[in-house]
C-alpha cells in the first residue's frame, strides 16, 4: 500500500493562468507560497517561504478562474504529481506540481479586502464529487 498525499495551507502568489483546452476540459495553474517561522542561533526571527505549483483540472479550474486571486489564503489537498519538459534549446527540465483534488477559499489577504458575505471559510470545494465533505471534529 502506498499513500500520495498533500495538504497546503498558504497565499496566491498571483492570479490562476486558465487555459481551455477543448469544450470540456478546463486547467488552471497557481502558485502557492507557505512560511515556516523559526528563532535563528542569535535570536532573530527567520522565515523560509517554499513555493507550490499547484494545478487544477474542470470544475476546480472553473472556481480557481471565477474566485481566485493573487494574495488569498488556500486551504489545498491534492497529490504529488512529476513533470518532465524540453526548452526551446532542447535542455531537459523536471520538476514537481500538485494536483489539486480540493481546496477551501479561507478569505482575501486581509480582512479588510474580504467582502461583507464571506467572513467565515467557504466549505471545501472537490473535483471527486459534488457533496461537499465535512472533516469537522464536531
Amino acid at each position: 500500500m502506498s499513500v500520495n498525499k498533500v495538504i497546503l495551507l498558504g497565499h496566491l502568489g498571483k492570479d490562476p493562468l486558465v487555459r481551455y483546452i477543448d469544450a470540456d476540459r478546463v486547467v488552471a495553474t497557481v502558485t502557492l507560497a507557505t512560511n515556516e517561522t523559526f528563532t535563528g542561533k542569535n535570536g532573530e526571527r527567520i522565515v523560509e517561504t517554499e513555493w507550490h505549483n499547484l494545478e487544477m483540472w474542470d470544475s476546480l479550474a472553473k472556481i480557481a478562474e471565477k474566485y481566485l486571486k493573487k494574495g488569498m489564503q488556500l486551504y489545498v489537498e491534492g497529490k504529488i504529481k512529476s513533470e518532465a519538459w524540453r526548452d526551446k534549446n532542447g535542455t531537459e527540465h523536471q520538476g514537481k506540481k500538485i494536483r489539486v483534488t480540493s481546496l477551501t477559499m479561507l478569505g482575501s489577504k486581509s480582512p479588510s479586502d474580504q467582502p461583507a458575505e464571506t467572513h467565515s471559510p467557504l466549505p471545501p470545494l472537490s473535483n471527486n464529487s459534488s457533496e461537499v465533505e465535512d472533516d469537522l471534529p464536531f
